[in-house]
């Protein structure tokens, strides 16, 4: 019988933990490189860019063909990655919230680092006028979200680190709403003049 068995307790999985934390920690290393990788893609972009789905003259966004293709493209590649690492990121600290305060610390933290990966790339498009303040509305709706997380992860229990779900949730909702408008706004045509 195990020492810790013997004292009424259970065995600390430790091995479990530090395998949680590191791995949180490596996939949010794979997502920065990647996104740094994505930010390098304007020349590749403007090399291979097509005007398929898009009729000759301007695309329902009202910007020529390429420029809105390469808007389109610039925000996937930041915004797809981003999403799947968040995801991966908020499995990882709802897997942990009830149990494990360093776990779950660790996940809303490899969060923060998503988030702020998420907006400093979204700022680095150069969006037209007309589509730049819906970009900042999401960039800031980002930073808020990044800002709360960032308070969760210093929660000194676990009951205190629960305390900001539903926050999180509303702060993620304004978020989301955020995306649906520019990926709308991509997609629309120009404001009539």
């Amino acid at each position: 019988m195990s020492e810790a068995y013997a004292r009424g307790g259970q065995p600390k999985n430790i091995a479990g933990g530090f395998m949680l934390i590191l791995s949180s920690l490596l996939a949010a290393v794979v997502v920065t490189a990647g996104l740094m990788y994505a930010m390098g893609t304007s020349a590749r972009h403007e090399a291979a860019i097509t005007t398929a789905g898009c009729e000759p003259g301007l695309a329902p966004s009202g910007l020529p063909c390429t420029t809105a293709q390469m808007l389109t493209s610039q925000y996937m590649a930041i915004m797809t990655p981003a999403s799947q690492q968040l995801a991966t990121d908020m499995a990882a600290y709802t897997a942990n919230e009830g149990r494990n305060l360093t776990a779950a610390e660790t996940a809303l933290t490899a969060e923060v680092m998503s988030e702020h990966a998420f907006g400093t790339n979204l700022a680095a498009i150069k969006f037209p006028v007309t589509m730049a303040p819906v970009a900042r509305a999401l960039i800031q709706a980002n930073q808020a979200r990044a800002k709360l997380t960032a308070e969760q992860a210093q929660s000194s229990s676990l009951t205190q680190l629960r305390s900001f779900n539903r926050q999180i949730q509303a702060a993620d909702a304004a978020v989301q709403a955020e995306m649906k408008l520019l990926s709308k706004a991509l997609d629309s045509p120009p404001p009539a003049t």
